[in-house]
């Protein structure tokens, strides 16, 4: 028998289900069952809501960046947080889950377009409407409020779900309990039953919106984003062509809370019916990246479907954010010479030259963009400050030979542009022979290969990339330390992006212009719109040393040209015998027709092989000599000095300072002139 107090212990070690089965003991036998069947629908309705709001907490830890009780994104954890401006970023608004992230990724400060947008981005949830040099951080400039703003949506969200559901358990009370009157034992069962109906699952939101003009940036965008939300529980998606839709198609069917897309995939999708881009006439957060060459006429057609689609209801549009963004949004430039040539013919023509705020207020029209901000931070000359421009004049056939001295005498990444894809394949396969490996990127090429030859060029410190406009806006290579204009860009809009491939976040880089006779007026109509009173310098070239590349690239065309005779031989020859087989007839070849042919193809193949054996020889023996420094151009090339690598951009410097020094003693020995010849003047007129 146990004691009174032994048995007062042991009542208090019951769990609230025992103890009312127990208090129900002396309640008679017909009503003794029913009452304990209600006391276990009760207990067993408030085990599954303890459960279910322990799980709901551990989701809130890790989801609820902005919590000041948050252990998921504790600030004070984060020892890369010792070196940035914490205090900068969170005046602006930035929620602290954002703030870790950058943290890891080194950004210490933000930028001026950074500084000049995000408060009133965030905090007054103004439409941006930003203009700024490349490398310059715009992409976060959109990306921490579209973040911050759809972090803010899902917590209330959250609040209003949770208060729903607790209205609906207490009005529904009586009926939870009468549905567990058939349930016996289930007080010790604690498993969940987390299979929830398909049909009970609602539709995941879209909230943001990005589009951009090229594949690459797309990508490129949603790995910066992703960085920056990976310390939230934001899914970001990508859509863009060139790749399977299907995936994206599965991709999507996840309800990623942001799409970053191109215009064309994005557009075929929403025609098909997805589910999911069909909530894109009520997003919340739309963004345009590069928006002057996406608004440009003729181009993206999808875009203002998009555009049209989205307005469509003009209620969510008065809760839309806007963002639009380039570094030269706010760059116009004369009429092309067939609207100068209609303006000048019909006297009464609307055909004029926009002014800078004349095209924003176009863009602002177009996209029914209310309340903006207008932030320009371009300076006139539309490139960075520590960016070298120079440039090289010589005759088309002599390029070749300019550009292979450039690669040989100075290391580096180099990003050499061109104006068409033809012109990118002939360089490839040219500087292929020389064993250069370039790696080219245009728009024929299939995405996959694109994206590899990307990361080949990124991972070598003397990589050689050979592109299209097509990489010429919002690519964000690391270390490009050259940019090389093989053509002249037929607008200043493409010089001002190429030339931003370089010179990014505060380091040095240098950009050259190829430029032949027959380019003139392009490079005449540049400098016009970039505000460029003077020529761009010239890149200082040793002629001696240009003699020997010259010999190297002539074998290599050559090789080229025999490569392709060979190629169509061999493809005419293969032909004729396929299509032979396949009408299974016989061909009636003369002998002496037969002999001709293979003499020619041996000699072909024997001359191929010479030549390739003499292009071999010569590389394998440096270009430059030895003790070739380049400090003196194209003089003392026997100074015993050991040979280097000298930086392209402290080579052009140097050019720059001295044809300063040059001006400024021309400039100060002309006043010298001009003053003796006045004091000259004065002494006659004192004599007579």
């Amino acid at each position: 028998m146990k004691s009174t107090e032994e048995k007062k212990v042991a009542s208090k070690r019951k769990c609230p289900l025992e103890q009312e089965e127990t208090n129900v003991n002396n309640i008679e036998p017909s009503t003794k069952k029913s009452k304990i069947k209600k006391i276990k629908a009760k207990h067993s309705k408030k085990k599954n809501e303890i459960v279910k709001s322990a799980n709901f907490k551990i989701t809130d830890q890790q989801t609820d960046s902005d919590s000041d009780n948050d252990s998921y994104c504790d600030i004070s954890s984060n020892k890369n947080l010792a070196k940035i401006n914490t205090e900068a970023w969170l005046s602006m608004g930035v929620p602290t889950a954002v703030i870790k992230a950058l943290a890891d990724q080194n950004f210490h400060s933000p930028t001026m377009i950074q500084t000049q947008t995000l408060p009133a981005a965030i905090l007054g949830c103004r439409d941006i409407l930003g203009a700024a040099e490349t490398g310059s951080g715009k992409t976060l400039a959109f990306g921490i409020p579209i973040i911050k703003g759809i972090l803010d949506l899902k917590s209330q969200n959250k609040d209003q779900n949770s208060s729903e559901e607790e209205a609906e358990d207490s009005d529904s009370e009586n009926n939870v309990l009468s549905e567990f009157e058939n349930c016996v034992n289930i007080v010790n069962d604690l498993e969940l039953d987390c299979d929830i109906p398909t049909h009970d699952i609602p539709t995941k939101p879209l909230y943001a919106l990005i589009l951009t003009p090229t594949r690459e940036l797309a990508i490129q965008i949603k790995n910066h984003l992703t960085q920056a939300a990976k310390y939230t529980d934001i899914k970001i998606a990508v859509v863009l062509g060139g790749m399977a839709a299907v995936k994206q198609k599965r991709i999507l069917n996840k309800g990623p809370e942001i799409v970053i897309a191109t215009p064309g995939r994005l557009w075929e999708l929403i025609q098909e019916g997805n589910s999911h881009l069909s909530q894109i006439n009520s997003i919340r957060y739309l963004a345009i990246d590069e928006t002057d060459r996406m608004m440009e006429k003729g181009h993206f057609q999808e875009l203002h479907d998009l555009l049209a689609k989205i307005n469509a209801n003009p209620v969510k549009m008065q809760k839309r954010q806007t963002f639009v963004f380039s570094a030269t949004l706010t760059m116009v430039h004369d009429l092309p010479d067939y609207l100068d040539k209609k303006k000048k013919r019909y006297v009464r023509s609307k055909i004029c030259k926009l002014t800078p705020e004349q095209k924003l207020q176009k863009i602002i029209e177009l996209l029914k963009i209310k309340n903006p901000k207008i932030v320009d931070l371009t300076k006139e000359s539309g490139t960075a400050d520590n960016l070298t421009e120079c440039r090289i004049v010589c005759t088309i056939d002599h390029k070749d030979y300019y550009l292979y001295y450039f690669l040989k005498r100075h290391n580096g990444r180099t990003l050499v542009f061109c104006n068409s894809i033809g012109c990118v394949k002939r360089l490839a396969t040219l500087f292929s022979i020389l064993e250069c490996k370039p790696l080219p990127l245009h728009a024929n090429m299939q995405q996959r290969q694109r994206l590899k030859n990307l990361e080949r060029f990124q991972a070598d410190e003397n990589g050689l990339l050979i592109a299209t406009d097509v990489a010429a806006r919002g690519l964000d290579i690391p270390n490009i330390e050259h940019v090389i204009h093989y053509q002249v860009p037929r607008t200043a809009e493409n010089y001002v992006h190429r030339s931003g491939r370089t010179a990014r976040a505060q380091k040095e880089g240098i950009t050259v212009l190829m430029m032949e006779p027959s380019e003139k007026q392009n490079y005449i109509k540049l400098c016009k719109t970039l505000g460029r009173t003077h020529d761009l310098p010239v890149f200082p070239v040793v002629d001696r040393i240009l003699v020997i590349t010259k010999e190297r690239v002539d074998i290599a065309r050559d090789i080229d040209k025999l490569e392709l005779k060979y190629r169509r031989q061999n493809s005419q020859k293969s032909w004729l015998q396929k299509a032979a087989e396949d009408m299974e007839i016989i061909l009636d070849e003369e002998d002496d027709e037969s002999s001709t042919e293979l003499e020619e193809a041996a000699a072909l193949k024997r001359q191929l092989k010479a030549k390739k054996n003499q292009l071999q020889s010569l590389l394998s023996k440096s270009v430059f000599p030895k003790g070739f420094s380049g400090k003196y151009l194209d003089t003392n090339l026997n100074v015993n000095v050991v040979q280097d690598a000298q930086k392209a951009i402290e080579v052009m410097k140097k050019v720059i300072e001295n044809n300063t020094d040059k001006s400024t003693n021309s400039n100060a020995m002309s006043q010298k002139r001009q003053r003796t010849q006045k004091s000259r003047r004065l002494k006659k007129l004192k004599k007579t």
